[in-house]
């Protein structure tokens, strides 16, 4: 820590940009791996839901061609 205390006020804004640099990598990281996640789950979600609803239109489709029109 005697770095700090003998370090000029010049040294001292680098080292304040170097951490700030390296926080916002760090949290750029994070929300890239968080909507990744998101995404992937999401796309799971509505895969299923896409589905379900496919099949239930399937199986109106196919009771109103078995009704007879009189």
């Amino acid at each position: 820590m005697d770095f700090f205390q003998n370090a000029t006020d010049d040294q001292i804004a680098l080292m304040g940009c170097f951490v700030a640099l390296v926080t916002s990598a760090a949290l750029m990281y994070v929300s890239v791996f968080l909507n990744r996640t998101h995404r992937k789950t999401q796309l799971r979600r509505d895969a299923g839901h896409t589905m379900s609803l496919a099949a239930r239109d399937g199986r109106s489709a196919q009771s109103t061609k078995s009704r007879k029109v009189a």
